[in-house]
């Protein structure tokens, strides 16, 4: 995580030193200069790095899961130890301990490297390739960048909640096998 972040700083302070024109929001709509762009990285980078440790070393204790659960049954017994409560999700903090940040530590983790590698790259294209500064103007990359973002930290969560779901139904037949 680190190195890709670094790689990301490090390009677009190589290709717009002066922040004018970026299009990180913290740059273009909170104004953030330099000073603020990377103490919100450290402070970004250290509460990633205290939930990815929270997901390898803190395991979280869920109700069984059985073979025909839903995968959005499975989230709310995930997050509220229940099996109807997933919309409480969107507007409510999860009940089990742990449960929010071991999904962010396993979810956000994996999503920033990529993303990170994504945007110094494009970064990088616009430093030695004037086609790409050419296609980034005309079709505003950026957005599609935003897009593609967006469907990889989906991609990501989905992931992430398909394999504890697996995981989870694995343990309990593991566990069955081997009642007396």
């Amino acid at each position: 995580m680190v190195i890709t972040r670094f790689y990301d700083v490090f390009t677009t302070y190589l290709y717009i030193p002066d922040l004018k024109g970026e299009t990180n929001p913290m740059v273009s709509v909170f104004n953030f200069g330099w000073a603020g762009s990377l103490i919100t990285q450290i402070l970004v980078l250290g509460l990633v790095t205290y939930t990815t440790y929270i997901y390898y070393f803190k395991p979280i204790e869920t109700m069984e899961v059985e073979e025909k659960t839903t995968l959005t049954t499975f989230i709310s017994i995930f997050h509220f130890n229940t099996k109807n409560d997933f919309l409480k999700l969107f507007y409510k903090l999860p009940t089990t301990k742990y449960s929010l940040l071991y999904s962010t530590g396993a979810i956000v983790s994996k999503a920033l490297i990529v993303i990170s590698f994504m945007v110094g790259s494009s970064t990088t294209l616009l430093i030695l390739n004037e086609r790409y500064r050419t296609l980034y103007r005309e079709y505003n990359i950026p957005i599609l960048l935003y897009l593609i973002i967006i469907i990889i930290i989906m991609a990501f969560t989905v992931d992430f909640y398909k394999r504890e779901r697996k995981e989870r139904i694995n343990k309990m037949a593991s566990a069955e096998r081997f009642k007396i």
